[in-house]
């Protein structure tokens, strides 16, 4: 696999179109079925993130080792062919052969696979990941909804734990949040933050330390994992553990177009590499959070682990949001209570498979 920097000068008629969603490339012939094919694979993230280094890099390599080196790719990272929003179409009209959809940055055009950031419903990638995956899988009601309408085929599920709270005390009741100006990457936290009384203000992550520090915010939602590299041991005193603020969902896909090109041989190999990647996924997301949890402690950060009957409260404040969404999904003539049921329909079927593999 070849990642491309910022300067791949053969490819820069590429980037800009593509960045444009034009067409000043020329268009690109078919290959024979069972010919050699380099795929140009591309996303948000940076190489040392988990979604690419643990997502798309462990999946293409997989696949180059099960095609025998038949189908290699390009990797472009970083937003180099476009921004998060940009993907679900550039990758529905093949100006990018797999690329990265994030349901939570496209709730206009994929509301519905929203489901899975809901608060409450589960705080493990793993048991949300598979959950997600069998919803998007081909046959699954969110493939069925919103994903084969598009042209799209998921080819694996990444989640990003859930979402915690960053303060300058302990909190432990959802009463606490009323009135705290808080740090939201927007979307179903936004949602959950108006429910519980706070005010979400809209702060990307590299203006997190600065807001902190100098009181723009009360507190900030972050997944423990993103709040290293952003030092909020340094500016916050204490965090939640286990406050049912949802997660973050995301899925790399193919065009369904390209996916029916390809040999079966090869499809059969992107199937089984995308089964090995969510589980692989998953695993990484969960152990990075619970050292991202131990770097900042050692950094001076108290955790609040919520005890059961805090947990039920907690679950009780958030309960209404999942309700509303689901509402809002049916007033705008969508499945919404059809997906959220089939959601936690999956999520216990996933924990029954942890518990009886326990066994």
């Amino acid at each position: 696999m070849r990642t491309l920097g910022n300067g791949a000068g053969p490819m820069v008629c590429l980037v800009a179109a593509l960045a444009l969603l034009t067409a000043c490339t020329p268009a690109r012939e078919a290959p024979a079925p069972d010919a050699a094919r380099t795929l140009v694979v591309a996303d948000s993230y940076p190489v040392t993130h988990p979604a690419s280094r643990d997502g798309i890099v462990y999946f293409t390599d997989r696949v180059r080792e099960l095609t025998g080196g038949a189908l290699d790719v390009e990797y472009y990272p970083s937003e180099q062919l476009g921004k998060s929003t940009d993907y679900v179409k550039l990758v529905a009209s093949r100006a990018v052969d797999i690329g990265v959809v994030s349901p939570p940055y496209l709730s206009d055009k994929l509301p519905l696979s929203n489901v899975g950031d809901l608060p409450g419903l589960s705080t493990d990638s793993c048991t949300t990941a598979r959950a997600v995956g069998e919803l998007t899988r081909e046959g699954g009601l969110l493939h069925r909804e919103e994903f084969a309408p598009r042209g799209l085929r998921t080819l694996f599920v990444g989640v990003v734990p859930q979402y915690e709270l960053f303060t300058n005390g302990p909190v432990t009741d959802p009463a606490q949040l009323a009135g705290l100006l808080t740090r939201s990457p927007g979307g179903v936290v936004d949602q959950t933050l108006n429910t519980l009384g706070a005010t979400p203000v809209s702060i990307a992550g590299p203006e997190v330390y600065e807001a902190m520090s100098r009181g723009t915010v009360d507190a900030m939602t972050l997944p423990p994992m993103s709040a290293v590299p952003f030092r909020l041991d340094e500016v916050a005193s204490h965090a939640t553990e286990g406050a049912p603020l949802g997660g973050f969902t995301l899925t790399f896909a193919i065009s369904e177009a390209l996916w029916q090109e390809l040999p079966e041989t090869h499809r059969d190999a992107m199937t089984r590499a995308g089964e090995e990647t969510t589980r692989h996924l998953c695993a990484v997301m969960d152990a990075e959070t619970a050292e991202a949890r131990s770097s900042l402690e050692e950094g001076g950060m108290t955790f609040t682990s919520l005890a059961p009957e805090q947990q039920q409260r907690w679950q009780a404040a958030v309960a209404s949001v999942r309700a509303r969404w689901a509402a809002d999904m049916e007033a705008r003539g969508r499945p919404g209570r059809e997906v959220l049921t089939a959601m936690e329909d999956a999520l216990d079927r996933a924990r029954d498979d942890d518990a009886e593999a326990a066994r």
